[in-house]
């Protein structure tokens, strides 16, 4: 009977081989602070989610619960998902540090040497250094913006002009014209960037190529990032939402646009991007962001379809970080939200379907990390991946053959603050995190609430198995389970590159 049973694994392996032998196309779909409950397949998802498009991404593939970001903010959790490894090798802890250095294989790279065709659409934001432009580190197309954010609907030079005009300094706002490759600025009028960059995507899916090459696309979403309050004009009757006419010519702009006649950039954008005013409306243009962002993703699938691709195309779907409270997003049971080393700040949703070669409808809840889709794409294209990698192959999670009983994960902004995970168990220290708060009504109007203040302290040991809030301090009962854990970040630490100060970044990596 075992060895019956052994040669029908050996058959259905030999047979998953062949079937993967022609390499698959591969779109990764990365959204920028999605709400970790914000998706209607979730168990936790609130009742104003609906979201038909991922829900259908996660019936045909994969899901991962216990899935995590390599930092609670966007350029270094970037960094670490294309790279593989932990982007605090080289210094590149927080937002404005580390950058990305030559020499190190990403994704893209490692895929383009064997023959995809590679494109980066949306945002790139990897904290500057010499490898920062997506054609720097394999890519060989791109169209999008190197920011933290940009403007959904403002995409042309009039719209920078207009701003230009009446302010010297513009802070971090970011309108006006895209970049095409390396350097070709591309005005877009009439346009909204979520639709733009499906687009982008779609066309590149259609192009005609030699001898059937493979495509990767890097499909990086601004949605659902702030400005969540610039709603799609054609949006906004269905979520109840109003919006001024943008008209650079007006002698006044009224919200959702900042008009420089009226106060400066800084505390117009704390107010309306980081919560230092409630905005009733809130939640509503948070899920106006996903209803686009839902719809658009529903367009790229049908295409893939109509192309005859979707079998033979492996999709990947993940948050860059955890959702923040900034742009009203939701994060279920999760303590915490984007900035933080709380559960809302680290744990992601991740995504992989290949229809033809993968299981489909499975959740997994085994430990695993964003740093794991790079070596999982490149076995899946048939290659071998760089054997120094901190990301370990989702292979045989995806096939259902074996778990990641003994693994730890760590995310660090210094020596100061950082947090371990190990089987149920997260040790942290010094994570706290003082918050603008606000509640919904049963219409979803937000209203202000009492402030979060997140007591983190020192060697702070909770079991989410069984405290997903991350309520009780277990540090006092497991003193042997505290100093393990300890030690792991110290080793981890050890291996790590110091912080770099201001605009230093590593040349090269390894260092010469």
């Amino acid at each position: 009977m075992k060895i019956y049973a052994i040669a029908i694994l050996a058959f259905l392996c030999l047979t998953r081989y062949l079937a993967a032998s022609e390499q698959p196309n591969i779109v990764l779909i990365l959204i920028d602070d999605l709400g970790y409950a914000d998706m209607s397949h979730h168990p936790d998802a609130p009742n104003d989610v609906h979201t038909p498009a991922i829900d259908r991404i996660a019936s045909q593939g994969v899901s991962f619960t216990n899935g995590y970001s390599t930092a609670p903010i966007c350029s270094p959790a970037r960094v670490g998902l294309s790279t593989g490894r932990y982007q605090q090798r080289w210094g590149n802890y927080w937002y404005g540090e580390g950058g990305l250095p030559k020499g190190i294989p990403t994704i893209a790279s490692t895929l383009r040497d064997l023959g995809y065709a590679t494109k980066k659409i949306g945002k790139n934001h990897n904290n500057g250094g010499p490898a920062d432009h997506p054609l720097e580190h394999g890519f060989e197309e791109f169209l999008g913006f190197n920011h933290h954010t940009h403007d959904y609907l403002r995409v042309s030079e009039r719209d920078l002009k207009a701003y230009q005009d009446l302010s010297p300094s513009l802070g971090i706002l970011q309108v006006g014209p895209l970049e095409r490759d390396h350097g070709e600025k591309v005005s877009f009028e009439d346009t909204y960037t979520t639709d733009l960059f499906t687009d982008e995507a779609i066309e590149f899916i259609q192009r005609e190529r030699p001898q059937e090459q493979p495509f990767f696309i890097h499909l990086s979403y601004n949605a659902v990032h702030m400005p969540t309050y610039v709603g799609h004009p054609d949006y906004l009757d269905r979520f109840g939402l109003t919006q001024a006419e943008w008209d650079p010519g007006a002698d006044s702009w009224e919200f959702p646009f900042w008009d420089p006649r009226k106060g400066e950039w800084e505390p117009w954008h704390q107010s309306w991007g980081h919560l230092k005013k409630v905005d009733p409306q809130g939640r509503h243009r948070y899920l106006l962001q996903l209803t686009v962002l839902d719809d658009n993703i529903a367009r790229l699938l049908a295409t893939l379809e109509e192309q005859d691709q979707m079998d033979n195309t492996v999709i990947v779907f993940l948050s860059d970080n955890g959702g923040t409270i900034n742009t009203y997003s939701n994060n279920g049971k999760l303590a915490g939200s984007k900035y933080m080393f709380g559960e809302g700040g680290l744990r992601i949703p991740i995504i992989l379907t290949y229809p033809a070669n993968l299981p489909q409808g499975l959740k997994r809840e085994d430990l695993v990390s964003a740093m794991d889709i790079f070596p999982t794409l490149i076995e899946l294209a048939g290659g071998t991946p760089p054997n120094d990698l901190d990301g370990q192959s989702l292979l045989p999670l995806l096939n259902n053959t074996t778990s990641f009983a003994e693994r730890s994960l760590v995310w660090a902004k210094d020596d100061k603050t950082w947090a371990v995970r190990s089987g149920p168990w997260k040790l942290s220290n010094n994570i706290q995190w003082d918050h603008t708060n606000y509640s919904l009504d049963k219409q979803g109007i937000a209203h202000p609430a009492p402030d979060i203040h997140f007591p983190g302290g020192p060697l702070r040991l909770v079991n989410l198995d069984d405290d997903i809030g991350e309520t009780t301090n277990l540090n006092k009962e497991n003193p042997d389970l505290v100093q393990r854990l300890h030690q792991i970040f110290k080793d981890w630490h050890s291996q790590m590159a110091p912080k770099l100060k201001g605009d230093q970044r590593w040349d090269t990596y390894p260092p010469k």
